[in-house]
């Protein structure tokens, strides 16, 4: 081969590799902070991670780009913005290096995930209503739970109490009911060991979050088990262990006639898809379905009770008002249910309020791009992380005026105060549950 060939060669080489990189080129880089080598703008965060990117967001604008570690994310302060990212199928994907382990199945089947999340998501929230809220059997076991929390808590009248420890087995017995159908005693030793097992779990998981922006570490870490990460990986097994041992029980038991629980719906519907070797409807997912219930509904539920009876305390006056409509529509005779809540709006907006004002989850659990997208004019590339700022959201000015940093319950209150959930934008857990779905 001659010279002149060679040259020719390496010039349509040089030619098709600016063609196809031209188009990217152009398109609109997001905007964001530069950070320093190996760390990223790690450095410049503070304790409360919310509060800064929502700063970030004044310099930067509504979506913008951090390099946290090796890693970059995409991040969203904007409540437009937010809505309409998460209501796209692009940006349905879950990082693969949650602290989080998933078994095998479910990372290859995609079923939380990738898109597959969307159906189970679908069948899990189908699932929970027609077993949770205003079914007089749900309602039972949180009525037995509730007796036997405040039969705890009269224990420590007139002393300070750390009320956290009482709450948080209520909240995840709760979920064991919904998930497996039945409730455990608080001296019962597998109760006590499941409680222990998921406050380790939080503890671990937080201890360990910052692995995932330098995912060539955590490698090393996890290959020699290192650090906290090991110790996760166990009580993680030990979970997922218990909530298989309870699918063998199910299984065991199902009638198709009665469906008892969301495990009995499941196990229903993965006969029912048995044919289809495609579904992402398989026990191992069941499993890690079940799993992420307590994780996911367990502390979030028991911080918002917390925090409601620091209110109740700090503000007598909302005290006041809620227990005048507890007067008024329950009575001293008969327990609450669901249905009672419509009639109660004040209530609830002290519920909805609070979630506003304290900002209960302020940092959504990140999502991941499953393909190359372009959003409100920019470029974000497949496998990219994108992070929701709630804490933005719920203490916008525009959104909830200049007194955004105050707790007022009128707010979430229709102008006749006979709703809850009608001024402005209810954006608190029941309307971000459809806002920003998964």
């Amino acid at each position: 081969m001659d010279l002149n060939t060679l040259i020719i060669i390496a010039l349509f080489i040089l030619l098709v590799s600016k063609w196809l990189t031209s188009g990217k080129s152009k398109k609109k880089q997001l905007p964001g902070p530069i950070g320093l080598p190996i760390v990223g703008y790690i450095p410049f965060m503070t304790r409360k991670p919310y509060i800064k990117l929502t700063e970030l967001s004044k310099s930067y604008g509504p979506i913008y780009k951090v390099r946290l570690g090796s890693i970059d994310i995409t991040v969203i302060t904007d409540y437009e913005l937010t809505k309409e990212a998460f209501s796209k199928d692009v940006f349905m994907g879950r990082p693969p290096d949650l602290p989080f382990d998933l078994s095998e199945e479910t990372l290859r089947t995609e079923a939380i995930s990738g898109l597959p999340w969307k159906e189970q998501r679908r069948f899990s929230l189908h699932m929970l209503r027609d077993l949770g809220f205003g079914k007089t059997r749900m309602e039972e076991h949180i009525k037995e739970e509730i007796v036997e929390l405040l039969q705890r808590m009269s224990e420590h009248v007139g002393r300070p109490t750390k009320l956290s420890y009482l709450l948080a087995p209520s909240m995840s017995n709760n979920i064991a009911s919904l998930v497996f159908g039945n409730r455990l005693k608080h001296d019962d030793p597998q109760r006590q060991k499941l409680d222990a097992t998921i406050r380790e779990i939080g503890k671990l998981a937080g201890s360990t979050a910052w692995q995932m922006f330098f995912p060539w570490l955590r490698k090393i870490l996890s290959y020699f088990n290192i650090g906290s990460k090991g110790k996760l990986v166990r009580m993680m097994k030990e979970l997922k262990d218990y909530c298989r041992k309870e699918m063998k029980k199910h299984e065991e038991t199902l009638d198709p006639n009665n469906i008892r629980d969301f495990m009995d719906g499941y196990l229903l519907e993965i006969q029912k898809r048995s044919n289809d070797p495609n579904t992402t409807f398989r026990k191992e997912v069941l499993a890690d379905l079940s799993r992420a219930f307590f994780g996911a509904g367990s502390e979030t539920v028991r911080i918002t009770v917390d925090w409601m009876l620091l209110v109740s305390a700090g503000f007598p006056e909302v005290q006041k008002r809620i227990q005048a409509e507890i007067d008024e529509i329950i009575g001293p005779d008969r327990f609450p249910t669901w249905q009672d809540r419509i009639r109660m709006p004040f209530t609830e907006a002290a519920i909805l309020e609070l979630m506003r004002w304290r900002t209960i989850v302020p940092l959504n659990l990140m999502r991941y791009s499953l393909q190359d997208a372009e959003f409100n004019g920019y470029f974000i590339p497949k496998h990219s992380r994108i992070l929701a700022v709630f804490w933005a959201l719920d203490n916008n000015t525009k959104l909830w005026g200049n007194d955004a940093q105050e707790y007022k319950p009128e707010r979430m209150l229709s102008e006749d105060g006979r709703k809850s959930g009608q001024t402005r934008i209810c954006y608190s857990f029941f309307s971000r549950q459809a806002i920003v779905p998964g």
